[in-house]
């Protein structure tokens, strides 16, 4: 019997299609852990802009999907997150949402080096974390909003898009206006 492996995603990969770009994953849960602070604290070595990370912080809990993977998807997603690694959470950590029982398994994450930065935030990739986040309801896309911190800047790059999994698009034209709603809502637009 092969291992179970699952991947918390908290920024892109809370969206099924930034998943499926890279590899093959099941059905997500949407959960929370434990002792995680989400925020804008990570600058890309290939832009200057800045993406989500998680740092370990007692007192905070990051929602996100939780996704299971076979193990010989694990490279392609390490290979994806090659600026952060891969460690593993314990599953007294992780709470479903919908109060089903937690999955047995490996639970994985993907910590940044322990970083702050200055850069802006490329629209085309908060549109696609607003969008997974979305399709598992408003109440979740606006736990991301409220409870993720360090908040720069939003580049409007969605006509050229600086982010290589953006939304196409029909994506585009079918979840913007909600997502310029609620980043209106918490005047991030």
């Amino acid at each position: 019997m092969s291992q179970h492996h699952w991947i918390f995603g908290y920024g892109s990969l809370i969206c099924a299609d930034s998943r499926s770009r890279t590899g093959v994953t099941g059905e997500a849960l949407s959960v929370e852990v434990e002792g995680l602070e989400r925020s804008w604290n990570v600058a890309l070595d290939t832009a200057d802009l800045s993406v989500v990370g998680i740092r370990q912080r007692k007192g905070y809990c990051t929602g996100g999907m939780l996704f299971p993977v076979e193990e010989d998807q694990l490279p392609l997603f390490d290979a994806r997150e090659k600026e952060y690694q891969r460690v593993e959470l314990a599953s007294r950590e992780l709470r479903c949402l919908d109060n089903q029982a937690l999955p047995e398994g490996h639970f994985w994450v993907y910590l940044p080096p322990e970083q702050t930065s200055p850069h802006p935030i490329a629209l085309s990739y908060l549109d696609v974390i607003l969008h997974g986040c979305l399709q598992e309801g408003e109440a979740f896309a606006r736990h991301f909003l409220e409870f993720t911190s360090d908040w720069k800047t939003c580049l409007d790059d969605r006509q050229q898009p600086l982010y290589p999994r953006a939304l196409n698009p029909e994506q585009q034209q079918q979840w913007l206006p909600k997502i310029d709603s609620l980043l209106a809502h918490f005047n991030l637009r």
